[in-house]
């Protein structure tokens, strides 16, 4: 398991990373709280759409009630929301919703790259708790 701390402290850059780590949220949650940063957690281990998946977002990123529920809402919601602090996104259980509907994970993962050029707030962290990286991910650097 990779310590965020020091990452943290040092200044971690904006981007999707893969991290194999069994990290619990609620660590994790803390050491970013430590460092003074915002916390995302995002759990698909029981979201297996599209539809899951963006509820899901609409709650862990506090999003507007007219959240519109697709693609493009999400995207211009991320950058809407601003909130000037960094914030770390943990995406834990990427692998369930993976197997269910691949091209949702596809289409999320080009919008948090998109938004974390664009605004410079988001470090995405795509926990991984096996051995093998799924192709998807392979491309993403990892910490």
């Amino acid at each position: 398991m990779t310590d965020l701390r020091p990452l943290l402290t040092k200044g971690l850059r904006p981007g999707v990373y893969r991290w194999q780590s069994d990290a619990a949220a609620d660590d994790v949650r803390r050491s970013v709280a430590e460092a003074g940063w915002e916390f995302v957690l995002l759990d698909t281990s029981e979201i297996h759409d599209k539809a899951g998946f963006l509820d899901l977002c609409a709650t862990a990123f506090d999003l507007p009630r007219w959240f519109g529920r697709n693609w493009d809402a999400l995207a211009d919601s991320l950058s809407d929301r601003s909130t000037g602090e960094p914030e770390v996104v943990l995406w834990s259980g990427l692998h369930h919703l993976l197997e269910h509907d691949h091209d949702t994970v596809d289409v999320a993962l080009q919008i948090f790259a998109e938004d974390t050029t664009a605004s410079g707030q988001l470090r995405v962290l795509v926990q991984l708790q096996q051995a093998e990286t799924p192709d998807l991910l392979k491309s993403l650097p990892e910490l």
